[in-house]
């Protein structure tokens, strides 16, 4: 008994996957040419292994048993490419890596264009990337495929804040250790008397709104540094695993902005990998990985590398620690293991 496969190799995603979907017994080899001459000719794969077609097309042509196929690597596209993203890449790869015996390699490729998070959120509904690295949302459970692991940790929900310098007394008198409890300001004080600036197509400027935090909301990332050095607002909240390295970065054109020293905002906050709902198989590869990556450590291990020097630049003992309520959060979120970096 034969079977016809045609393969059309337009993208190297197709071949990872490919002898997965073929009957067991029918894979023993693969007959894989140039795009021309697999548009002109079929692959006939059978108990017996591969007749050849077109001696002419020879030397276009790869024939390989099953598992070597898989040298192909699949292809993955996404869209976070800045230096905010470095650890969840490099956790992507690392995720990759640890499954390609059972899924083949995998390249990751970052889209050229610089783009929005909500215009990458369409571009992975309509299948023009694959993987996303988001906090996660009702919504965003609803619309998309989430590997519930927390590659974050829930560090992302601990935010310092971005201020100008001529601002730290003001931000010091609801945070000092050095005075009697009963002399801080408040919280609700704090939020009258100070406003945030935040980007308003982010996920957690949801949290700031239904916490009564006064924001002064932005389309764009980059150009809430320059309002902050022009005060137009008094805070940029900011995640302590990227607070630094933005403040290093911007110093330059913004060398008065400073990191707040005694007060820290907190939300509950697990980032996801997020897939299109139909890729079940990305979905599954991931968590699998993930899983491997928990269980021989390399994991906390990665987590650490990127994170430490921030957990301990942040001094978070010495914060006051305004707690915030996260109503996006989908009603069976599991909790997140936080001991990594916070006793």
């Amino acid at each position: 008994m034969n079977i016809i496969y045609k393969v059309v190799l337009l993208v190297p995603l197709t071949l990872a996957y490919l002898i997965q979907a073929m009957p067991s017994g029918y894979a023993s080899e693969l007959y894989v040419e140039t795009k021309a001459d697999i548009e002109r000719q079929s692959v006939e794969v059978g108990s017996n292994g591969l007749n050849a077609i077109d001696a002419n097309a020879a030397q276009h042509r790869l024939v390989q048993t099953a598992p070597v196929l898989a040298q192909f690597p699949t292809v993955l596209r996404y869209y976070q490419s800045d230096s905010r993203f470095q650890y969840r890449i490099a956790l992507l790869n690392l995720v990759l890596d640890k499954t390609a015996t059972k899924y083949g390699p995998a390249k990751l490729e970052p889209l050229e264009q610089v783009v929005t998070q909500s215009r990458g959120l369409v571009m992975l509904q309509e299948n023009e990337i694959d993987v996303v690295f988001l906090a996660t949302t009702k919504q965003r459970e609803q619309e998309f495929l989430p590997v519930r692991v927390p590659i974050m940790r829930g560090i992302l929900g601990l935010r310092v804040l971005l201020i100008h310098k001529d601002n730290i007394d003001r931000f010091a008198a609801f945070g000092r250790s050095d005075v009697n409890s009963a002399e801080l300001g408040s919280f609700e004080q704090f939020k009258q008397q100070f406003e945030a600036g935040f980007v308003f197509h982010w996920a957690d400027m949801a949290i700031l709104d239904s916490n009564n935090i006064a924001v002064q909301k932005q389309p764009t990332y980059q150009n809430l540094f320059a309002m902050l050095n022009a005060k137009r607002f008094d805070y940029f909240p900011r995640g302590v695993n990227e607070a630094w390295r933005e403040q290093r970065e911007n110093s330059a054109r913004y060398p008065d902005l400073v990191i707040e020293k005694q007060i820290a905002l907190h939300y509950e906050y697990p980032v996801y990998f997020f897939v299109n709902k139909d890729n079940q198989l990305l979905a599954q590869r991931l968590e699998e990985g993930l899983s491997l990556a928990l269980n021989d450590g390399s994991f906390k291990q990665l987590f650490l590398k990127h994170h430490k020097a921030q957990i301990k630049q942040a001094q978070l003992p010495l914060r006051r620690l305004f707690h915030l309520d996260n109503p996006t959060l989908p009603a069976n979120t599991p909790v997140i293991d936080k001991s990594w970096w916070l006793n």
